[in-house]
């Protein structure tokens, strides 16, 4: 029973990432930005005059009375930092960091195990301090690196999700 348990816990997780990945790239647009067919770039030379037809007076000291409107040029476009991917890498790492808790502390209460780590409290709440500081520190970090446009931001929650992937496959192992 508790087999089946942690494999519906597995398929629910998985399910919530993916319900997340996907409404995430439904609000990204990764096709570049075209300009309106009937925006202008350039107008053509247009005449000033008022209504009777001649040059308004400041218009006649200059010998013209042609002048050519341009359209702003435009605006770069600018990539999210936060997008699907980033999220997808950061969830993972955050749900794995979650399932190995869970699985530490239903093996220290079946007194089947212990924590190995000694810089990590035995308590719950102790451990999950820690992990969700760890994980909210390194989505920092790792946000700021591609904000930045490092191509390594991906190698932190990647650790993390390593890191939390043996203590997840040893909490299977002790059950």
């Amino acid at each position: 029973m508790r087999a089946v348990h942690c494999v519906v816990s597995i398929v629910v997780l998985i399910l919530a990432i993916a319900a997340g990945v996907s409404a995430c790239s439904a609000q990204v647009s990764f096709s570049t930005p075209q300009p309106l067919p009937d925006a202008p770039r350039t107008l053509g030379p247009v005449t000033v005059a008022n209504a009777s037809g001649e040059p308004p007076a400041h218009f006649l000291g200059t010998g013209s009375t042609k002048t050519e409107i341009v359209a702003p040029a435009p605006a770069a476009v600018r990539t999210r930092t936060a997008d699907s991917s980033f999220f997808l890498m950061n969830g993972i790492y955050l749900g794995m960091a979650v399932f190995d808790v869970e699985l530490t502390q239903r093996c220290i209460a079946a007194q089947r195990c212990r924590e190995t780590n000694p810089l990590m409290p035995s308590s719950q709440a102790g451990q999950l301090s820690i992990n969700l500081a760890l994980v909210a520190s390194t989505g920092g970090i790792s946000y700021w690196l591609k904000k930045h446009r490092s191509r390594l931001w991906w190698l932190l929650p990647a650790t993390g999700i390593a890191v939390h992937s043996v203590g997840v496959a040893t909490g299977f192992e002790h059950q």
